[in-house]
């Protein structure tokens, strides 16, 4: 596993900076903000000889137990995690970890049992917080919320598609880690999932790692049979987001340190921090979502920048080009299923629209539901219903109806 250091050794080497009265950028350039804090389980440990192994190849695996809540085992459900062989942003090798879960029902449906995968809203910044840890300690809600299709007996799958050194919201790593969980899904034999067709969901933070899958996968994992895709609250326009909302809370926050894991030469936080900034980024090190939320609200970039805005500094601004959707000639080669909330305060409406209206002039089947008025996180229980049974649609092999070209209409599906 790649790492970047301790908290502790940061948080003394910058002590020590301070005390000597060393600038913040000449003390950061000899110390990184750290990275993740390994975990314990030995089972997450790459194996030495990593890069002899195809992308999407299973390393290791092993039978856990899912549950939800924390003491409500659910036995309806065999699950297997796999260690996978997968690439990082710049297509160096890594692994990962999916989670696949099997209902205890036949499926019922045509063809074979159908494989779902379901990118949950990591948005952190600790190896803790990865689904392959909260799915089996019984902190996960997403697995409450996955259940129907669970039910109707969709095989699904859960990656960590944030990648050992979790980097938040970096586009090419969550797309190459949730096509390599698939492909690692349908390769292992004993799941008997090789010839299952493929669906994918995913909201806000997940959605984008949806999106950035659906987006690399004609170049990256052809082979994979991916019928449909439904992505709710994504941040498509990552670089107009940076620019035109104030750089406070959670998302900028967890924006520059995430790519800072993944572009440590272009964005550099210890260089645009102040002392007071290094030691606030480096508390949040290692933090899930509810702390980040929590210990980041109202706290703003500029209040700690020797620099200014940072999301506009050249080299920061053009990875968030780099990790925006519709940049680049990938294209989705599936039909997709939009879903963004009216009055999305979070991540407004126009971080997609774009995107979409991208898509739709290159060709892409892609049918755009604007939510009526509910908010980020409302919309995020209110749209799942019908974006499952538009997926559901996909394998039961009914028609699509793309509405490319119609004007939106909050609250029209």
């Amino acid at each position: 596993m790649k790492l970047t250091g301790s908290i502790g050794a940061a948080a003394g080497a910058l002590a020590v900076a301070i005390s000597l009265g060393v600038t913040p950028a000449s003390a950061s350039a000899a110390e990184p903000l750290p990275g993740p804090v390994p975990l314990a389980d030995t089972w997450y440990q790459e194996p030495d000889n990593l890069a002899a192994y195809a992308n999407g190849d299973v390393i290791r695996s092993r039978t856990v137990e899912v549950k939800y809540p924390a003491n409500a085992a659910w036995s309806m459900v065999k699950a297997t995690q796999l260690l996978v062989r997968s690439s990082d942003a710049h297509g160096a090798p890594e692994s990962t970890a999916a989670t696949v879960m099997i209902p205890d029902r036949p499926w019922t449906g045509p063809g074979e049992r159908p494989l779902l995968s379901v990118q949950v809203p990591t948005d952190s910044l600790g190896l803790q917080c990865n689904p392959s840890v909260t799915l089996t300690q019984g902190t996960d809600a997403d697995l409450a919320l996955v259940s129907p299709m669970l039910a109707l007996g969709y095989a699904v799958v859960a990656t960590d598609y944030e990648g050992p050194e979790m980097a938040w919201i970096a586009g090419y790593q969550a797309g190459h880690a949730v096509l390599d969980g698939i492909r690692a899904s349908q390769r292992y034999a004993p799941l008997g999932l090789s010839k299952s067709p493929i669906v994918m969901y995913g909201y806000s933070g997940g959605g984008q790692a949806t999106a950035w899958a659906t987006e690399l996968k004609a170049s990256y994992a052809p082979e994979l049979n991916v019928i449909g895709a439904a992505e709710g609250g994504v941040p498509g326009n990552l670089a107009e987001l940076s620019a035109r909302q104030p750089a406070a809370g959670f998302t900028a926050w967890g924006s520059l340190l995430g790519l800072s894991r993944a572009y440590p030469e272009q964005v550099r936080p210890q260089d645009y921090l102040n002392p007071e900034g290094i030691a606030f980024a480096t508390g949040l090190t290692n933090q899930c979502l509810s702390d980040l939320l929590k210990n980041t609200d109202n706290v703003s970039l500029t209040q700690y920048s020797t620099v200014g805005n940072i999301p506009t500094l050249p080299s920061v601004r053009a990875v968030f080009e780099k990790n925006s959707l519709g940049r680049t000639a990938n294209t989705p080669d599936m039909p997709l299923y939009v879903f963004h909330d009216s009055k999305d305060t979070l991540i407004p409406d126009w971080a997609m629209t774009g995107v979409v209206q991208e898509y739709c002039e290159r060709g892409v089947d892609v049918q755009f539901v604007s939510g009526p008025g509910v908010g980020h996180v409302g919309y995020a229980l209110l749209g799942m219903p019908a974006a499952y049974k538009w997926l559901d649609d996909r394998v039961m092999g009914r028609p699509t109806t793309p509405n490319c070209g119609a004007p939106v209409t909050p609250g029209l599906s």
